[in-house]
């Protein structure tokens, strides 16, 4: 066998060679495409307050009223008059994305500052995770100060916001 000759066999196998691994890749490139098997989520955030309702008063408050601004914003008016009133109203957020949320914080913005009231949330704390479907109801409570011993001639009106800010 003259050189010639071995030139011919070796690229006669090494095409033979090409051949089988070109055929094996079409064969297991086909076998491993799965971008049609999966089908896409896209993400949904969704965290909201669903409701918000006084169940208990205490002395003369009076809830005037309460509203929902946004998903995440709730305001509230009401009215007190003497120490040891009070309003406490029950709050429900509900997670209905396909994200899990936490509470970063919790913002209490009275639109007057006013030192004869005081405000509580019991039930939620920052730090909380609120899963997918998940929801929570805590309450909000706003008390005339009994801790001031002068009272105010005049009805006290207070307006606040309660914001809820959730992250991912």
């Amino acid at each position: 066998m003259n050189i010639r000759d071995k030139k011919n066999i070796m690229i006669v196998a090494m095409l033979i060679a090409i051949t089988f691994m070109s055929a094996g890749y079409v064969l297991l490139s086909e076998q491993l495409d799965v971008r049609n098997a999966i089908t896409s989520v896209n993400p949904v955030w969704d965290v909201k307050i669903l409701s918000i309702s006084s169940i208990e008063t205490e002395g003369y408050a009076q809830s005037i009223q309460e509203s929902i601004e946004n998903k995440y914003v709730v305001n509230f008016n009401s009215e007190f008059q003497t120490n040891g009133d009070k309003i406490t109203y029950v709050i429900n957020v509900r997670n209905e994305g396909t994200l899990a949320a936490k509470l970063s914080s919790i913002i209490i913005n009275p639109k007057y500052e006013n030192e004869y009231l005081t405000y509580t949330v019991e039930g939620i704390e920052v730090g909380d995770k609120l899963n997918i479907g998940e929801s929570k109801m805590f309450t909000f409570t706003i008390e005339y100060n009994n801790e001031i011993d002068t009272l105010v001639d005049e009805t006290i009106i207070d307006e606040v916001k309660l914001t809820l800010d959730y992250t991912k």
